[in-house]
């Protein structure tokens, strides 16, 4: 009989031991689907936000190109792009200074962007080709971003949604110990 009693003390430390790995396996399965659902909304939203600010410079670029070009060569080929009406008469694009020079390849690298982030060609769904489509689009439309803004002579400065964490000040000893919270990024 106590034989019984010491074989079962022996394997009450497996007993805990699984029992703490399946309680550890369950909490674990909850945690990262709630984590990964976090992860992917806050990407997602980086990354329309992005468009969003590449569409709304193209519909200003466009006016200003329609503004001091005529009317009829600027807008058919941008028309082309799925955005007949581009005449949204914006007042920011008044004071706008007109432009000096425009060339074809100006219009078309605008057209291609208008049509790269143009919201409503663009496939919502959740399925991974939708979203390589929406990174793919992505990737084009900052590359005909830059060379729209290089061909009117702007400059290269960038809000992107990441430059908004950069005016949090961090506190920490910079040594990137784990007790360092100077390298966490403050989420909203």
């Amino acid at each position: 009989m106590e034989s019984n009693i010491l074989d079962r003390l022996l394997d009450l430390e497996e007993q805990f031991y699984q029992e703490g790995y399946e309680l550890g396996v369950a909490d674990g399965t909850e945690a990262g689907y709630t984590e990964g659902s976090v992860f992917a909304v806050e990407q997602g939203f980086e990354k329309f936000v992005e468009i969003g600010r590449l569409y709304g410079k193209a519909l200003v670029w466009a006016q200003r190109l329609a503004d001091s070009k005529s009317s009829e060569t600027v807008e058919q080929p941008l028309a082309q792009a799925g955005n007949s009406d581009l005449s949204l008469d914006p007042s920011i694009c008044n004071g706008m200074p007109r432009l000096s020079a425009h060339s074809a390849r100006l219009t078309k690298n605008l057209a291609t962007l208008m049509e790269l982030v143009d919201p409503a060609s663009m496939d919502m769904s959740n399925t991974e080709d939708a979203v390589n489509d929406i990174d793919e689009r992505l990737k084009g439309a900052a590359v005909k971003a830059k060379l729209v803004q290089r061909a009117m002579g702007e400059s290269e400065e960038s809000l992107g949604a990441l430059s908004l964490a950069k005016d949090v000040s961090k506190s920490g000893d910079g040594t990137g110990s784990i007790e360092d919270i100077s390298s966490l990024s403050i989420r909203h």
